[in-house]
């Protein structure tokens, strides 16, 4: 039913090239199109992920995956505690001058 009613509305506002043209994959259907976007996409990961940046991030993953590891040993009192202390210290952040 969507379909016809898409049709219809299609039909009333697209140009006939327009309309011939819903469904396509940009790039008249390409699968080489698709190939060479991901070649160009892997070649610039290459370029901003020197291997000093991935090391980076390796060590910042495993940092999140020990206080990740912290968090969960806690009790459920202890958390909502620490939950509560993190809202007030956000709150209070603003109004303090430095």
């Amino acid at each position: 039913m969507f379909k016809l009613i898409g049709k219809a509305v299609a039909a009333l506002l697209l140009t006939k090239k327009a309309r011939n043209a819903v469904g396509r994959p940009p790039g008249g259907g390409g699968k080489p199109a698709v190939k060479s976007a991901a070649a160009r996409g892997e070649a610039l990961a290459t370029q901003i992920v020197t291997p000093e940046r991935a090391e980076l991030i390796r060590k910042a993953m495993q940092v999140r995956a020990a206080k990740q590891t912290i968090l969960a040993d806690l009790s459920d009192e202890q958390r909502s505690k620490l939950v509560a202390q993190a809202v007030r210290s956000l709150m209070n952040k603003g109004q303090q001058k430095e």
